[in-house]
């Protein structure tokens, strides 16, 4: 059995698209309307190819869906920003590297793509950090007029605990959400910006 290697390239909205794929063509026709778009956008998988149906890609059947289970399950996270990585390619693409090349490709997702296309990937971040920071507080604020109004009401105690459950999970997801754009901010501020754009930064934060 003839093996199918992949190969693979970015459209202008950031889409790892894969060149051996059976639908190929499709993906890169260019007079696409909106509904066509968002159609596209299911079809992006392997699992749409007839390589992965025939069973003769170079990622096996069986280690493809092992990929997009870990990829539901969010093991699979933006190195910017934290978040999950939406389309399947992504994935692929940097495992194929990693294993035939040894070069280990940041997954970035759709967003960050296109903030760094735009040159705001920064400016971005750091407004979606402040969100969750405010998120936090507000579930700081929201904790400690729910505990003066038991106070005042003499509420039983199991009812406090199911009403704090909410807020609690709000202000950890939010603290963690925020962790994840501080990191992925860090990493950009490492691996993306070249040495004159370091020293211009660390002139401006002296």
């Amino acid at each position: 059995m003839t093996i199918t290697m992949p190969s693979f390239e970015v459209d202008d909205k950031g889409r790892v698209i894969c060149k051996s794929h059976t639908q190929y063509e499709s993906f890169t026709n260019p007079y696409h309307d909106y509904y066509q778009e968002r159609y596209i956008e299911k079809q992006l998988t392997c699992k749409t190819c007839g390589h992965y149906l025939k069973d003769d890609c170079y990622f096996p059947k069986s280690e493809i869906d092992l990929i997009e289970e870990d990829r539901q399950r969010k093991r699979f996270a933006c190195k910017l920003c934290g978040n999950k990585i939406d389309r399947p390619l992504t994935i692929i693409q940097k495992l194929f590297y990693a294993d035939q090349y040894n070069i280990d490709l940041p997954l970035i997702c759709c967003t960050c793509y296109e903030n760094l296309r735009a040159n705001r990937l920064m400016e971005s971040n750091k407004w979606r950090a402040n969100i969750f920071l405010y998120n936090a507080l507000y579930a700081v604020y929201t904790f400690l007029s729910f505990i003066l109004f038991f106070l005042i009401y003499q509420i039983q105690i199991y009812f406090f605990f199911i009403a704090i459950l909410p807020i609690l999970y709000l202000f950890i997801k939010s603290l963690k959400k925020r962790k994840r754009i501080i990191d992925g901010m860090k990493f950009y501020e490492t691996y993306f910006l070249d040495n004159d754009e370091k020293s211009e930064k660390q002139q401006r934060n002296k």
